[in-house]
C-alpha cells in the first residue's frame, strides 16, 4: 500500500476554504480505503474480533486465555490480552530450560558418563566391581550404552565376578518428585530423571501376529524383565480396534513379569507399545547385564546404588552429543525426562543437584540479563506440573531477548517447524509457507500454549505467546483458537 505525496504540488484554487474541504474529504475516503483493505488487526489491548467473537459464540471466556503478539524490535505490542496474568505453559516451560541452557553452558556442552572397575583386573576377569557413574546426559540412548559396554570389552575385560554399582549421586534423588502427574507411572513421559538414565528408561513392547500365533519381543532386552504371552489370535478387523491388548505387571524377588494378554487380529503388522517398566535399579542393571552378555561377557553379581570410592580406577568414558543436539530434541518431541535432566545439568555447579539449585541458577541468570519474568515458578523444567507457572509478557520478553544471543540460531533451530517436523509436522496447514512459523507446543489437562517465533510475509520476525488455561483449553478447540489468532499475522 502506498499513498501519493501531495505536499508540493502547486495549488490551483482560488479558495483556502475549498482547498481545506477538498482535502479532508480526499483524506476521509483515503482513510476508509485503508481500513477496508487492511487485514482485521486486533486492537494492542485485546484479542482481534474474530478470535473473541468466535470464543464468545462457543461459550470460552476471554479471561481463561493470555496472548502477547509483538515483532521483534517494537515497543508496543500487536496483541496484549491478559499479558501478566500468571498461567501454567505446559511443555513450553522448556523454553526457558532451553534457552538458560544455551547461554549459561554453551551449545558444544557434553556430558560424560564413566565406567569404573573397584577390584583386581587379572587376564579377562576383573575380580571386584564394576562402577557405572552417571554424568547427567540426557540423551543416553541404548545405541550410546552399547558403545560404552563396547569400550570395556575392547579393554579386555570379559568376565566381572563382582556387582555392577550405580553412581547416581551427581543428582539429589530424595530432592526429585517421582511421583506421576496423571497416576500412570508407566507411562514414559512419567519416567524420573536420574544421573545415569538409560534409554529414558522405556522399554519397547512389539506385538506381531504370524502364521500359528503371536509373537512379543521386547527392546532394549532386560535380564530383569521376563515376559508371559498369553495373547491369542482372532480374525477382527485391525480397522475396527480389533487389537485387545492388555498389560499387567507383576514384581517378583528376581525382577518383573511383563503379563501380555487379550486378542491380536491376524491380518495386523506389528503394533509397538514404549513404557516404562522397571524402576531405575533393575532396568539399568538389566539392561547392561543383557548387553554384556551379548558381547560375550559374564556378570556373576547383582547391583546396588553407591558413591564411587576414591580408589576406583576408569576404564572407559562415553561422551555424550553436543547441547545443541539435545535441545532439539527436547523441543521438537516435547521429551519430558531430558528436560528434567537437562534443568539438574544447571544445578551441578554446587552438586549434588535439586531443582531448586537450578531454578535459583536460572532466575539469576534472567536479572542479569534483565529479562523480566516476575511470575516464573519453574519446578521441573519440563512443564510436566501443576504448580508450574509464567506469563504471556514474561516468555515474550525471553524470547525476544533470545533473538539477540550469539546462540539464538541453535535455539531457533530447536522448535517445532509448522508442517514440518516434530510436534507441530501435522498443524497449522494454510497459513503460511513451510518455515515460518517455528513454535513450541504445550498441552496438559486444561492448559494449551503455543510460543516461539512467526516470520511474516514481509520477512520480519515476530515473537508469539498463547497461553489457555480453562476445561476446554486441552481439547480440539484450543487448537483452532490458536490458528486463527495465528492468522491475524498473514
Amino acid at each position: 500500500m502506498w499513498a501519493r505525496d501531495y505536499s508540493n504540488e502547486p495549488m490551483n484554487h482560488k479558495s483556502t476554504g475549498f482547498t481545506e474541504a477538498r482535502t479532508a474529504i480526499l483524506l476521509g475516503f483515503f482513510m476508509l480505503f485503508l481500513t477496508s483493505a487492511m487485514p482485521a488487526r486486533a486492537n494492542p489491548a485485546g484479542l482481534p474480533s474474530a478470535v473473541s467473537n468466535f470464543m464468545q459464540a462457543r461459550g470460552i471466556p476471554e479471561s481463561s486465555l493470555s496472548v502477547v503478539i509483538r515483532k521483534v524490535g517494537s515497543k508496543q505490542s500487536t496483541i496484549s490480552h491478559y499479558p501478566g496474568t500468571s498461567r501454567n505453559p505446559a511443555s513450553a516451560m522448556k523454553l526457558v530450560t532451553t534457552a538458560a541452557a544455551l547461554q549459561l553452558l554453551g551449545p558444544q556442552h557434553r556430558w560424560h558418563t564413566q565406567a569404573l572397575v573397584h577390584g583386581q583386573v587379572q587376564g579377562n576377569t576383573l575380580d571386584g566391581d564394576l562402577i557405572l557413574k552417571g554424568g547427567g546426559d540426557p540423551w543416553l540412548v541404548i545405541e550410546r550404552f552399547w558403545l560404552l559396554a563396547r569400550q570395556l570389552r575392547d579393554r579386555g575385560i570379559a568376565h566381572i565376578r563382582g556387582d555392577l554399582v550405580i553412581d547416581d549421586t551427581l543428582f539429589d534423588q530424595r530432592a526429585i518428585d517421582t511421583k506421576p502427574i496423571d497416576g500412570k507411572s508407566t507411562r514414559t513421559y512419567n519416567t524420573p530423571p536420574s544421573a545415569l538414565l538409560v534409554n529414558f528408561g522405556a522399554t519397547a513392547i512389539t506385538i506381531s501376529s504370524r502364521q500359528n500365533g503371536v509373537n512379543i519381543g521386547a527392546k532394549p532386552p532386560a535380564t530383569t524383565l521376563k515376559i508371559q504371552n498369553t495373547v491369542e489370535l482372532s480374525n477382527a478387523d485391525c480397522a475396527q480396534q480389533g487389537r485387545r491388548i492388555q498389560l499387567d505387571l507383576k514384581q517378583g524377588a528376581s525382577g518383573v513379569t511383563l503379563s501380555v494378554g487379550g486378542r491380536y487380529p491376524a491380518g495386523c503388522g506389528a503394533s509397538t507399545y514404549r513404557r516404562t517398566l522397571l524402576s531405575h535399579g533393575p532396568y539399568v542393571y538389566g539392561v547392561f547385564k543383557a548387553l554384556w552378555q551379548q558381547l560375550g561377557g559374564t556378570l556373576s553379581g547383582g547391583w546396588r546404588y553407591a558413591k564411587t570410592p576414591g580408589s576406583a580406577m576408569t576404564a572407559a568414558q562415553l561422551e555424550s552429543v553436543s547441547l545443541a543436539e539435545v535441545i532439539r530434541y527436547i523441543n521438537k518431541f516435547s521429551n519430558n525426562v531430558m528436560a528434567r535432566n537437562l534443568l539438574l545439568t544447571l544445578g551441578t555447579h554446587h552438586p549434588p543437584a535439586t531443582p531448586d539449585k537450578a531454578a535459583t541458577k536460572i532466575k539469576k541468570w534472567l536479572d542479569q540479563s534483565g529479562v523480566m519474568m516476575p511470575k516464573l515458578n519453574i519446578d521441573n523444567g519440563a512443564g510436566l506440573s501443576r504448580d508450574a507457572r509464567i506469563s504471556a509478557q514474561g516468555l515474550a520478553a525471553l524470547l525476544e531477548s533470545a533473538a539477540t544471543w550469539a546462540w539464538w540460531p541453535e535455539f531457533l533451530g530447536s522448535l517445532p517447524i509448522a508442517e514440518v517436523d516434530g510436534s507441530l509436522k501435522k498443524r497449522f496447514h494454510n497459513i503460511a509457507q513451510p518455515g515460518r512459523l517455528r513454535l513450541k507446543t504445550g498441552l496438559l489437562k486444561d492448559a494449551r500454549a503455543l510460543a516461539g517465533y512467526v516470520i511474516d510475509r514481509n520477512g520480519d520476525l515476530w515473537v508469539v505467546v498463547i497461553l489457555h488455561n480453562g476445561p476446554r483449553a486441552a481439547q480440539p478447540i484450543g487448537i483452532e483458537i490458536q490458528h486463527r489468532i495465528l492468522e491475524t499475522l498473514f
